[in-house]
C-alpha cells in the first residue's frame, strides 16, 4: 500500500516538475528583444521604457505655472494675506472634500462658488488637494455652514480649525 501512494506521489512530482518547465520555456524572456519597448528622451536619444513608463502614455498630465497660482500651502505667510483683511491663528474652515485630482477639485470650486458666498480655497497637503470654505472665527459660524454644506450634497463636509482671514 505505501509503495503504491509513493510511486502515484513520485509520478505526480515528475509530471509537475515536466509541465512547469514546458510553462516556463514558453514564457517571454526579459532579455528578448521583442518585449522591449523605445521611446525617444527630450535629447533625442531612444531609452527603453518600463512597463510603468507604458501604463499611462497618452494620459501624461502637464503642470504649468497657474496650476498653482490659485492653490494655498497649509502655511500662509503675510504675503497671502489679502488687502483689508488680517490673519487670525484660531479660526475654522469647512473642508468640503479632499481628493488627489486637482481637476475634480476645480470643479467642484466653480459648482460650489455658485451656490454658496463662503470665500474657498484649495489647500495642499500632498498628496492631497483640499477645498475649505469659509474664514469663521466663531465654531457656531463653522457648524452652521457645515450644515448648509450638507444640505447641498456635502455630506463629508466637516470643521478644521486653522489660520483665517478677517476684516480689519
Amino acid at each position: 500500500m505505501i509503495s503504491r501512494l509513493f510511486r502515484l506521489t513520485c509520478i505526480t512530482m515528475f509530471l509537475v516538475l515536466l509541465n512547469s518547465n514546458y510553462a516556463m520555456s514558453k514564457r517571454i524572456k526579459e532579455d528578448d528583444s521583442s518585449s522591449k519597448t523605445y521611446a525617444m528622451n527630450d535629447k533625442g536619444a531612444f531609452v527603453t521604457e518600463t512597463i510603468l513608463d507604458t501604463l499611462n502614455r497618452g494620459r501624461e498630465l502637464t503642470i504649468s505655472e497657474k496650476d498653482f497660482s490659485p492653490l494655498m500651502a497649509e502655511t500662509t505667510t503675510t504675503a497671502q494675506i489679502p488687502a483689508g483683511k488680517v490673519e487670525v491663528p484660531n479660526g475654522f474652515r469647512v473642508q468640503v472634500i479632499a481628493s488627489s485630482q486637482i481637476d475634480r477639485i476645480r470643479a467642484e470650486q466653480k459648482t460650489l462658488e455658485e451656490k454658496v458666498n463662503y470665500p474657498l480655497y484649495i489647500i495642499v497637503t500632498p498628496p492631497y488637494y483640499k477645498l475649505v470654505a469659509g474664514d469663521f472665527i466663531k465654531r457656531n459660524d463653522a457648524d452652521a455652514a457645515v450644515t448648509k454644506l450638507k444640505d447641498l450634497g456635502y455630506a463629508d463636509a466637516w470643521v478644521v480649525r486653522s489660520k483665517v482671514w478677517a476684516n480689519h
